[in-house]
């Protein structure tokens, strides 16, 4: 892991503001990979179930029927 210690160095020796700046960019990117990895995941998920082609008004449409049913299973009247 010679090149892990590399980087470790070279991010020390970084003024505290630029380390935050490469927090902070570490940060969005590895948000942006888990949500392009959430959507292949979903993707996947609709082509196994052979909805792929569904229109995304159909599928908001589906999402808000599970939503208000969700409420009223958690929040009867």
């Amino acid at each position: 892991m010679q090149s892990i210690d590399d980087l470790a160095n070279v991010i020390t020796d970084l003024d505290p503001s630029e380390q935050q700046t490469l927090l902070d960019k570490a940060a969005q990117l590895n948000f942006q990979k888990g949500l392009h990895d959430l959507a292949d995941r979903f993707r996947a998920r609709l082509a196994r179930e052979s909805q792929l082609e569904v229109p995304s008004e159909q599928i908001w449409i589906e999402l808000h029927r599970t939503r208000e049913q969700i409420t009223e299973l958690d929040y009867p009247a």
